[in-house]
């Protein structure tokens, strides 16, 4: 290669399966105001005058090529969790979903009726143009979850309702789903012309968590026949379009890794290792259209990120590495937001003291058959 390519350039080589000079990095996924401020340079004071633009000096700090929609903790202190408290919806009854789906459209075209395609151009418009405008050469790696599917059900009714309800009333769990995903399919549609006219790079990274860590919540069988399909019909388009979706992969996803792929995607972003999760047996895998797997990986957020050394850190990448045949379709990310614990010299040792000096055209020994954490905690 006869010079060294742009970080689009890089991004996109490597989604189309081309040569790169070096693996591709992507931030976004890192918390903690203090972690952000020491990859940053700056002190805590300073990013909290401006905590995106801290977000963005940190990844450039670090090297990154492209950024997911970041994380932007506002406070010294603010630490990611779950949005949804049982208890709130303890009043709720599992026929409240029954309800909602008798009271909703049964025809596509009163559906979207009440679609606003300018409304929606202009929300994408308006991210894709900040980031252009503001990111400072980071590429932007869009990850519109209303894209990916609309499982959660139980942020709008609670668990129990919700997990009740696709047990008593599945045809109205849904049609929910299939309601909103209508409207999902239009915003797609209004995605695949501004990657055109933006000229941006062709990956999706998006999909709902439909596991936990024993695996898919509801029955695979019922989501083959009531949730998969409204997906698919979502991220056609896309797919259609050449642009490669990638599936996060939250919980123990090995039941249903091949309904991912059989709906249209063609990555993985993750993983919980701890639970059995095989890069290995994923790469096996391939696309509809017969590409090769791609990995928005997977440094791990609850293990060796926290609570490893940077030696620790080095062994990951390596095993990304022999994963990938030495990075072909790689693309480092952490596995999920990092939390306030993480010492920022474990995510520098990731990014830019490692990761961007292997050449993925490089002769390469592979070192680890499985994840390297287990194996010295075995």
């Amino acid at each position: 290669m006869p010079k060294p390519l742009s970080r689009k350039e890089r991004l996109v080589r490597q989604a189309r399966g081309q040569e790169v000079d070096c693996v591709p990095t992507l931030a976004g996924w890192i918390g903690g105001a203090r972690v952000l401020a020491d990859l940053a340079g700056i002190t805590p004071d300073a990013y909290l005058a401006d905590p995106l633009a801290g977000v963005i000096r940190a990844a450039l700090a670090l090297d990154a090529d492209g950024m997911v929609q970041p994380a932007v903790p506002r406070s010294l202190d603010q630490i990611r969790t779950g949005s949804v408290v049982e208890a709130n919806f303890a009043e709720i009854q599992p026929e409240a979903l029954l309800e909602r789906a008798n009271a909703l459209p049964d025809s596509e075209w009163e559906i979207l009726a009440s679609f606003s395609a300018e409304a929606n151009e202009a929300r994408y418009r308006a991210y894709f143009e900040t980031a252009f405008a503001t990111w400072d050469g980071l590429a932007p790696i869009p990850n519109f979850w209303e894209i990916g599917g609309h499982f959660p059900l139980y942020t709008e009714f609670g668990y129990t309702a919700f997990l009740s309800a696709c047990a008593l009333y599945p045809e109205a769990v849904g049609k929910i789903w299939w309601v909103k995903s209508l409207h999902s399919r239009e915003r797609a549609r209004i995605l695949v012309k501004l990657y055109r006219e933006y000229d941006l790079v062709p990956l999706m990274f998006c999909g709902e968590d439909v596991c936990n860590n024993k695996g898919p919540m509801v029955s695979p069988k019922f989501l083959r026949r009531c949730y998969f399909p409204t997906v698919q019909m979502i991220i056609e388009p896309l797919v259609d379009a050449g642009v490669r979706l990638i599936h996060h992969c939250d919980g123990d996803v090995r039941p249903v890794v091949d309904d991912f792929i059989a709906i249209g995607f063609s990555g993985f972003q993750g993983f919980q290792y701890e639970l059995g999760v095989d890069p290995y047996d994923l790469r096996k895998r391939r696309s509809r259209l017969g590409e090769e797997m791609l990995f928005f990986a997977g440094l791990s957020v609850s293990r060796t990120l926290p609570f490893g050394a940077p030696e620790d850190v080095r062994d990951e990448v390596d095993y990304f590495l022999d994963v990938t045949d030495g990075g072909k379709g790689l693309f480092l990310m952490t596995s999920n937001v990092t939390g306030v614990e993480t010492p920022p010299e474990n995510l520098r040792t990731a990014y830019s003291s490692y990761a961007k000096t292997w050449n993925p055209s490089s002769p390469r020994v592979v070192r680890w058959r499985s994840w390297p954490w287990g194996q010295k905690a075995a």
